[in-house]
């Protein structure tokens, strides 16, 4: 008797451990919460009545956070949805709905379709104790994560409030630096690639596309080669300074996307008290580029390594293509 007393003790007790153990998995704690929703590669875009904390994974799952206009997560009567224009198929745009987490401190999930393209369109439309949040995100197909990595590459470069050759606005689009500039008469659009000495060059087998975000909504651009592949050309739809751009720079088998003007934890201001972008000027277009090819020279020594000789007599050596950095 007293051995079966012991063993169903052990039982018991082995009992007891066991759903200790299994406890923990059962009350399963959210991915990402209020807490860490921005260390998430998340985009925050501020709104009048408060901001809009934002993640697009490439799988296509979205995670949402709203803060009232003092940084205080809201949880209670939120609702909405976001939407996807999905590149290549007709129709009406796919919508999911954001459904709160469970102990998440307010965050809401929705699922998309998987970013295939090198640019999405998604946008989102929130409702927070009767005040409306809307707004468009332009994402590649490595999501919010992927505009984050580009603008921390990137944010040692000191471009701001520098004008190019033609007036227009500045970015490093990855090794590139390209000028974004806009006729504010006729709408005519051009884009320019410059060297480092903020020179217009040829584009070469470049291509671009732009990303515009006005108060008339949103639009895509795919910009065309210009005579002699001088520069890019397209045209504005609505003739009035862009609140974002995002550009889209192909060239060599690699795609290189970023949002114009971003830096790495900052606050995308949208809605009327958006600051514009001033692509918009008074030009004739008397840009000159330079058309000159970059001429290449193998070393005698035969180790691989190539000496490039550009116009303006840099010289430098290196296993492929040379970028000045």
């Amino acid at each position: 008797m007293r051995i079966q007393h012991c063993l169903r003790s052990m039982v018991v007790a082995l009992g007891v451990a066991s759903a200790a153990l299994v406890s923990p998995a059962c009350s399963k704690s959210p991915q990402i919460t209020a807490e860490s929703i921005e260390d998430n590669w998340a985009l925050t875009e501020q709104h009048e009545p408060g901001s809009v904390v934002m993640t697009v994974a490439q799988d296509g799952q979205v995670t949402a956070l709203v803060k009232d206009r003092d940084g205080k997560p809201i949880e209670a009567d939120v609702s909405g949805n976001v939407s996807v224009k999905v590149p290549g198929k007709g129709g009406a745009p796919m919508n999911a709905a954001l459904v709160p987490e469970p102990k998440s401190g307010g965050v809401l999930l929705a699922k998309l379709p998987p970013l295939e393209d090198d640019l999405t369109e998604v946008s989102y439309e929130l409702k927070v104790k009767g005040e409306p949040f809307k707004g468009v995100l332009h994402v590649p197909r490595g999501g919010t994560r992927e505009l984050q990595e580009s603008a921390r590459e990137h944010q040692t470069t000191q471009l701001d409030g520098t004008k190019g050759p033609s007036g227009g606005v500045l970015q490093q689009v990855g090794d590139d630096i390209v000028e974004i500039v806009a006729d504010k008469e006729s709408g005519d659009l051009r884009v320019y690639v410059l060297d480092l000495n903020l020179k217009p060059v040829a584009i070469g087998e470049r291509e671009i596309k732009l990303a515009i975000q006005t108060a008339s909504g949103p639009d895509v651009i795919v910009l065309a080669p210009g005579p002699d592949r001088l520069y890019f050309t397209g045209k504005l739809n609505v003739k009035v300074n862009p609140t974002k751009i995002t550009v889209v720079l192909k060239e060599g088998g690699h795609t290189h996307v970023v949002l114009c003007g971003y830096r790495p934890g900052a606050v995308i201001v949208v809605g009327p008290s958006a600051p514009v972008i001033g692509i918009l000027v008074a030009t004739t277009w008397a840009v000159k580029v330079d058309v000159k090819p970059t001429v290449v020279v193998h070393d005698d020594d035969d180790d691989g390594r190539v000496i490039v000789i550009h116009k303006h007599k840099h010289k430098g050596k290196g296993k492929g293509k040379w970028h000045w950095k």
